[in-house]
């Protein structure tokens, strides 16, 4: 009999320290379980696998005592899944719990620590989990002894501890689960919450989360538009109960070839609903399945997708791979300075560069300016006074070498 798999939103209290000229808010995190049984596996990226890429974030695990020694090998896997895939010169430190929940179907719960907002390169008066505010401002926002994301897994699940995604039918693959749930820390996730039987909310303390920017019905309604959506609203709990609503950003679109659907099932599922992409269209086992709101035993996904890394790039997350025309991770960051830069920005070019052409994005996915390099060049400076505040996309192509890096422009 297939189990469902049950989705509870949590919040996480957490104190207000000294944050610079950012604020912080309360963590956000969502409990996750299980479904039925498959035979699925999608691998990690090739360059992960053949040692060919450098980690472009480093994530620091502090297990608790109760965590096994062999889970801490699944994790530490699947958290150097997303460090290969990610760029950020800020650690991103996750506490790591082992406990009892009391049914073996609820399988982890995790969450950002912290929500930040008010630092170089975000939205105005938008939530950034704190993971995510570090990559793009390129600063530690919070203490450096702060854990960015909390993640808790079920001691009594069956899990499968491999790491080579032969994940018996019986068990359930703790690299997939692990890494699904770094995904909702790291900010697939959105604000929304029931507030009555009849109303749903959306934002906290007045400001919407980056992911709910993005966020439409089929009809192109916006859901944190004041103009179209009261927040909180029987409209829109609606809007979010249709079983039409999509994931509408430029790099999550161009990956999916349209807006991205997202669960939205007719009753509101607190901490599954909206927080997931949907199930009927991403089934399980396919190169996009990391991040839907069932998961089965005997399923093994070792990547979040396309349509995943579409998504984080529409929120600002700098990704170590090329979104334009490849899916591979590139075998290092696209190094830069300064970042934030003002003027101009100076590309550090990989040795014994041969000719390639330095391209600039906007976050549309329009191309603002390219550049050739000469043959041996070892640096290229691209000017950017003229440029907007906001974050952009550096493209390094070469022959047989793609790089990428987030610039912020202040």
């Amino acid at each position: 009999m297939a189990l469902l798999r049950t989705c509870v939103l949590l919040f996480i209290a957490l104190g207000y320290g000294q944050l610079y000229a950012q604020i912080a808010g309360d963590g956000h995190g969502i409990t996750c379980g299980m479904r039925d049984t498959v035979d699925a596996y999608q691998a990690a990226p090739l360059a992960f696998l053949n040692g060919t890429s450098e980690l472009g974030t480093k994530f620091t695990l502090r297990f608790s005592d109760s965590v096994p020694s062999v889970a801490e090998a699944s994790m530490t896997f699947a958290a150097n899944i997303w460090g290969s895939i990610l760029q950020s010169e800020i650690p991103i430190v996750v506490d790591v719990d082992w406990q009892d929940r009391m049914d073996n179907r609820l399988l982890a719960s995790a969450g950002p620590s912290t929500l930040i907002r008010g630092f170089v390169g975000s939205e105005p008066d938008t939530w950034y989990p704190v993971a995510l505010a570090e990559a793009i401002s390129g600063q530690q926002l919070n203490g450096t002894d702060d854990a960015d994301i909390t993640v808790v897994a079920n001691s009594t699940a069956n899990w499968y501890f491999g790491t080579d995604g032969d994940t018996p039918r019986n068990r359930i693959d703790l690299v997939s689960v692990f890494l699904h749930e770094l995904g909702h820390g790291l900010g697939f996730l959105s604000s929304a919450d029931t507030i009555s039987e009849t109303e749903l909310g959306l934002g906290f303390g007045g400001r919407f989360i980056i992911y709910d920017l993005f966020l439409e019905t089929e009809g192109g309604l916006p859901l944190a538009d004041p103009s179209v959506f009261t927040t909180p609203s029987p409209e829109l709990l609606q809007a979010a109960t249709m079983n039409d609503l999509v994931f509408n950003g430029p790099e999550a679109n161009r990956e999916n070839g349209g807006r991205v659907p997202l669960f939205a099932p007719a009753a509101f599922d607190i901490g599954s609903s909206v927080s997931h992409l949907d199930e009927q269209t991403y089934r399980p086992g396919s190169e996009n399945a990391l991040m839907t709101p069932f998961f089965s035993a005997g399923e093994a996904v070792h990547t979040p997708g396309p349509v995943t890394l579409g998504i984080f790039a529409d929120m600002g997350w700098p990704l170590n791979f090329d979104l334009v025309s490849t899916q591979d991770v590139a075998t290092q960051p696209l190094t830069f300075y300064p970042n934030p830069a003002s003027s101009a920005v100076t590309i550090k070019l990989p040795a014994g560069n041969p000719v390639a052409e330095i391209q600039l994005f906007d976050l549309q996915g329009r191309q603002l300016s390219a550049q050739v390099t000469s043959p041996n060049q070892s640096v290229l400076t691209v000017e950017t006074r003229h440029l907007r505040p906001g974050t952009y996309l550096l493209r390094y192509l070469g022959k047989e070498d793609i790089r990428t890096g987030r610039l912020v422009i202040k």
